[in-house]
């Protein structure tokens, strides 16, 4: 039995780091599947967005940088797909980040497809929905929380008369009914610098408009103190928000099979606790006694 402490007390870290780069590895090229629990605040967003009725006007924030896009895009990839798969709902894509739009075209590619007859943005269809029918993107707005709070009081006179590629989207927005915060449904605000805020000051608090937001880690501590005041419909927290949405939505993505490997590393460090403990005080307290 001496020896076993003895082995347990000798364990090379680099054994430690060469088994959880093997167990990371064959966990995200094989899933397992271990049961994931879903929070209120996670499920609350979702019943949020399944309960979309025909004629709901969605505004989607990307307040996204290169920065965030990793731990952010699980939401991102599973809670847009959820809004357009909603039938008859309308949709308004918009940043308040230079690198925003950016991220606006990479999730309406992965969603989304090409309309027939077309090969480049902003034509593409995502669950049936073409673009100036269904859908359309103003782009980035600079000014951040000024341009939320204009938007909020005059969308139209902010916004203009183009979308961001130049095409004329009057029409779609006379047809919409859209003017100003009161004519918009929900917003669902993807965070990578707490905009949260700013459309609970500029929306929330004077016109009621209901929010959604998905964010970055870091950002997570405003946006809870906002949801427990009920001022945010629910909250999507970083990678493993995300997973539980995907694990909803049944939107499956990288985020769902990353809370596998994260499961199997926590088993291990657990174990790599004890039979440290073990060795511990089985040898090496021991030997030090004697």
């Amino acid at each position: 039995m001496s020896n076993l402490f003895k082995i347990f007390a000798s364990i090379d870290r680099r054994v430690w780091h060469l088994l959880t780069f093997i167990l990371v590895g064959t966990t995200l090229l094989r899933p397992i599947g271990l049961p994931l629990k879903v929070s209120p605040e996670v499920k609350k967003a979702y019943e949020v967005i399944d309960s979309l009725k025909s004629g709901d006007v969605v505004l989607i924030n990307f307040d996204i940088a290169a920065f965030g896009w990793d731990e952010i895009k699980g939401s991102a990839l599973s809670m847009v797909p959820h809004i357009f798969s909603k039938e008859g709902v309308k949709v308004i894509f918009f940043t308040d980040q230079d690198q925003g739009y950016i991220f606006i075209e990479r999730t309406i590619a992965e969603i989304g497809r090409p309309m027939p007859g077309y090969d480049r943005f902003p034509w593409y269809e995502i669950h049936g929905k073409k673009y100036l029918q269904d859908y359309i993107n103003i782009g980035f707005i600079p000014g951040f929380d000024k341009a939320i709070a204009a938007l909020a009081q005059d969308f139209r006179g902010t916004v203009g008369r183009n979308d961001w590629y130049g095409n004329n989207i009057e029409k779609w927005l006379d047809d919409n009914g859209i003017k100003s915060a009161k004519d918009i449904d929900l917003i669902l605000t993807l965070d990578c610098a707490g905009a949260q805020s700013y459309w609970v000051s500029y929306w929330y608090i004077p016109y009621k408009t209901r929010i959604l937001n998905a964010m970055i880690g870091v950002s997570a501590p405003g946006s809870i103190v906002n949801y427990n005041a009920g001022m945010l419909e629910g909250i999507v927290i970083s990678i493993r928000g995300a997973a539980e949405y995907q694990y909803l939505s049944k939107y499956y993505g990288m985020a769902l099979v990353s809370m596998d490997a994260f499961s199997i590393i926590q088993f291990m460090l657990i174990i790599a606790i004890l039979i440290g403990n073990i060795g511990y005080y089985g040898w090496e307290r021991r030997q030090e006694k004697r």
